[in-house]
């Protein structure tokens, strides 16, 4: 007797639990467009602390053929005494059929449940074959031209010339330090050695000589530009006679007449000498040269130099102007390419 007690209230126990468990499905849109979205419940009713678990669908994955989910979330709330949690997904569709989203296992407490199947109509979108005629296809668009995409561009282009205006003025500031060394001593030919030193390039020279008018020329300036500088008369300006004249009290001029005679009949009576004549002229020159020969003080001149100060400066500024012209090109190379990107 007692047995069959035991089992009659498990059954009782039974059907009360079943009672308080209730799991449904459903949607919120049994209609929807190819695309739209529509939400499908999965709602479970049950004690509280009851532990449940639902279907898991990823995003993108498919619920049922072609019924795809989008998300999911769940919300809970109380109601008599229990507990109603619920599943949202978030579903779409693509293809314009009726669907069936077959029924869905949810663990409840231990025991499995089960929802029902739920149907899902997805309707292709309305055409109005009375207002939508075909429309021809459009041509190529052309882009109405805008200043605030050449802004850029142009800026770039006025920085790259600052840069270069830049660069100019760094160049010429080089220029400067560059002329403006400081001086180091250098020395300078005396009138003697500067004489010695014009004759013995006409003489090197002697062959290139077209006409011998040329050649007495050249030998009779150099010694007319020593006779000024020695003796302190201005031989350029004046006749063979006047020096010849003015010389007679401070040397002999016996050799000197020689000299100044022949050239002057090369140059005035068309005189002509063969080589041996040309090479005595000039001997006789340079022997009057070293004949009437002075010590002179050494003179000295200043010449540039730099100092380290400068030379530091100078290679800062060969440096910034190496790296403001590289950057320039750079800025007008970025500005034609933008120009070109812009204009096609």
């Amino acid at each position: 007797m007692r047995k069959y007690i035991v089992i009659f209230i498990l059954l009782i126990l039974a059907v009360v639990s079943h009672a308080q468990v209730q799991v449904t499905a459903s949607v919120d849109s049994t209609k929807i467009l190819i695309g739209g979205r529509s939400h499908y419940f999965i709602t479970v009713y049950a004690p509280k602390g009851t532990k449940i678990s639902f279907p898991e669908f990823n995003n993108k994955k498919e619920i049922v053929s072609d019924v795809e989910v989008l998300s999911a979330k769940s919300d809970t709330a109380d109601a008599n005494g229990k507990v109603r949690i619920r599943r949202i997904y978030t579903i779409t569709a693509w293809d314009a059929k009726r669907y069936t989203i077959p029924a869905q296992k949810v663990i409840v407490g231990g025991t499995t449940k089960t929802t029902g199947n739920v149907a899902l109509d997805v309707q292709a979108v309305p055409i109005d074959t009375v207002k939508s005629t075909p429309m021809p296809p459009d041509d190529i668009q052309k882009v109405p031209f805008s200043w605030g995409e050449w802004v850029p561009v142009i800026l770039v282009i006025v920085l790259a010339l600052i840069l270069i205006c830049i660069v100019f003025y760094l160049y010429r500031i080089l220029c400067h330090k560059k002329n403006g060394r400081t001086p180091k001593n250098t020395r300078v030919l005396s009138y003697y050695e500067q004489a010695k030193h014009d004759l013995s390039e006409i003489a090197a020279n002697k062959m290139l000589y077209a006409e011998q008018k040329a050649y007495y020329t050249d030998v009779t300036n150099v010694l007319r530009k020593y006779i000024s500088q020695r003796y302190n008369i201005n031989a350029l300006e004046m006749t063979s006679h006047e020096i010849l004249e003015s010389m007679k009290d401070v040397c002999d001029v016996s050799e000197l007449k020689v000299v100044f005679n022949t050239a002057d009949l090369v140059k005035f009576a068309k005189y002509s000498t063969d080589a041996n004549d040309m090479t005595y002229y000039l001997d006789s020159i340079v022997h009057f040269i070293d004949s009437t020969k002075v010590e002179e003080p050494k003179e000295v001149i200043e010449e540039p130099k730099e100092n380290i100060s400068d030379t530091r400066s100078r290679k800062t500024i060969k440096l910034a102007i190496g790296l403001l012209l590289m950057t320039s090109v750079a800025l007008l190379i970025y500005a034609a390419f933008e120009a070109y990107a812009l204009l096609m």
